[in-house]
């Protein structure tokens, strides 16, 4: 069985071609065939939704898979890196700004939410008060799991794994496992990055099974 990458690799050229045609296309009614692209079977859906992400985001990889009813708001602050996916029911409001890099995987019914409401002016509702927008960047190679609740403003370091129904309002650091809500670092899964002077030799990588073995991989909950 193909994978994924192995498909898009077979019929790149005809996506970016029907991508470069559809910019002849209005952008209402490049929303509108995005709801109903909904309706069609999965590999010409997935193909569609990919050519009119291509055609509206700021940014867009190669092999980008997106689920069916993922809604987007503010198309062009978004950019997105290449082998990433992003599935079904997830919600992503990029009005502060959004960056989702390589080799990222986003489970179902998650939203990213790149804006906040303020609450300042009391002779407003709250929901009349002016919203404030704070970027969301998400590094290469991060996992975030299903019904998670990404907040403005943060930053998930790579290889993260943030773990289902965690709330993120604040910055996950590189290389752990962050649960709860709000979400907080529970395990250490990649050793942190260190400063090394030019030239230097890379540090040896660790042995295969020794993260996680020990009580100082565990950080308190």
């Amino acid at each position: 069985m193909m994978r994924g990458r192995d498909v898009f690799r077979k019929y790149k050229g005809l996506l970016l071609a029907i991508s470069r045609m559809l910019k002849l296309v209005p952008k209402p009614l490049l929303v509108w065939m995005w709801t109903l692209s909904d309706w069609l079977p999965d590999m010409p859906g997935a193909a569609l939704r990919y050519c009119i992400l291509r055609r509206l985001a700021k940014r867009c990889g190669d092999n980008v898979l997106i689920g069916r009813n993922v809604e987007i708001r503010y198309w062009e602050r978004l950019e997105i890196g290449s082998n990433v996916s992003v599935h079904k029911q997830c919600y992503l409001d990029a009005y502060g700004g959004l960056e989702i890099g390589d080799d990222v995987s986003i489970a179902h019914q998650t939203s990213l939410v790149s804006f906040q409401h303020t609450w300042d002016d009391d002779r407003l509702p709250i929901r009349d008060n002016p919203v404030t927008g704070g970027s969301i960047r998400i590094h290469r190679d991060v996992w975030i799991g299903c019904g998670c609740r990404i907040l403005s403003g943060v930053e998930i370091g790579s290889r993260s794994v943030v773990a289902a129904g965690a709330v993120v309002n604040r910055t996950i650091p590189p290389g752990v496992v962050a649960a709860g809500v709000p979400a907080r670092q529970v395990k250490q899964i990649a050793a942190p990055e260190e400063p090394r002077l030019a030239g230097a030799p890379s540090p040896s990588p660790p042995q295969r099974g020794a993260v996680g073995r020990t009580a100082a991989d565990k950080l308190p909950v």
